[in-house]
């Protein structure tokens, strides 16, 4: 069934939280750990993602929980995406770059726009089963409320396309989208005037939308690559660096592969293993060490480093310059970070 990004799945454990409910015995109930959720995760299988959504919805007694989910979504649980769609100059180009990324934030579906008659467009959302209720509702929900947000307007879909069958109650459904909503419909999608696209957007930021475009394709060339040795190594070594088992042997009994064999497969990719540590280290602190309140000592523990002055080093060798001149100098760190990439 794919995965979700873990961004994604705090988008459901916010809500429970601000409705007074028992997340911690959520995620026991579907079998999450803490570690799961950490910062240095990065994806939650979609199946589990589902279960978590029913689950959520049966402890709140709150049958329409995708609707006010979706409603309250924000652009840190699209991750990198929600930024990159904010920044663009008009709900157009938000869409195409939606479209573009869509996988860095859930790839249990595959959303496409098509043109209709009449002057409308339908945005789909297509599953390889039909999705549950709740990720259905979620879906839509989102998209509407983060258009309404990103463009400053009150827009409202022309129609709404479901395929479960309708609830008793509908009020949710009618006061979020205000326009018709069909049930049973077969497809997961909601159509609009093809004028929406030229909406400016309230947020635009033509320098960061660059920024935030390079690095989402990075992101998803990443992605692209997570089957290969590389990719399943760096997903692997985001979740146990904290624990300072990074070691070949570790890693390659955790991808059930003789610890030559992992060696082997990583040369083909151009890869050493120390290397490969190296820079998954470096990518991560980079994303840590935006996160406010995060200390040098916080920072050398989640990667892996037996102190805070190992840490110092290392980041002196990555950007020629100690996090605290990075931290009061950010426009220095950026043109180390963008000098790496042109590399």
């Amino acid at each position: 069934m794919g995965s979700v990004a873990v961004s994604y799945v705090q988008s459901v454990l916010d809500y429970v939280e601000q409705a007074g409910g028992d997340v911690p015995a959520l995620l026991s109930q579907v079998g999450l750990s803490a570690q799961a959720l950490a910062p240095t995760a990065d994806r939650v299988p979609g199946a589990v993602f589902a279960r978590l959504f029913d689950a959520a919805a049966a402890q709140l007694r709150r049958p329409d929980l995708g609707l006010a989910v979706g409603s309250a979504i924000r652009p840190g649980h699209y991750g990198v995406l929600g930024y990159v769609v904010m920044s663009c100059d008009t709900l157009g180009d938000a869409l195409t770059r939606h479209l573009r990324y869509q996988r860095l934030v859930a790839d249990i579906g595959e959303a496409s726009l098509t043109p209709l008659p009449d002057g409308q467009l339908r945005l789909t959302w297509a599953t390889q089963r039909p999705p549950t209720r709740q990720l259905a509702e979620h879906n839509l929900a989102g998209w509407v409320s983060y258009a309404r947000w990103i463009t400053g307007e009150d827009l409202s879909p022309t129609r709404v396309l479901l395929p479960h069958p309708a609830p008793d109650d509908q009020q949710a459904h009618a006061a979020l989208f205000q326009c018709p909503v069909h049930f049973d419909a077969g497809v997961t999608a909601l159509e609009f005037p093809a004028h929406y696209l030229d909406l400016r957007m309230a947020q635009a930021d033509p320098g960061l939308r660059e920024q935030m475009d390079r690095y989402a394709q990075r992101l998803l060339t990443e992605y692209a690559q997570s089957r290969r040795a590389e990719g399943r190594l760096r997903h692997w070594l985001r979740r146990h660096l904290a624990a300072g088992d990074a070691q070949l042997v570790t890693a390659a009994a955790a991808l059930n592969v003789a610890p030559r064999t992992l060696q082997r497969r990583l040369a083909t990719e151009g890869w050493t293993f120390n290397r490969l540590v190296d820079d998954t280290r470096r990518t991560l602190a980079l994303e840590l060490f935006a996160e406010p309140g995060m200390t040098g000592a916080e920072l050398a523990f989640m990667l892996g480093f037996s102190d805070q002055t190992a840490f110092n080093r290392a980041f002196r060798r990555w950007f020629d310059m100690t996090p605290g001149e990075a931290r009061s100098q950010p426009e220095r760190l950026l043109a180390s970070i963008e000098s790496l990439q042109s590399d």
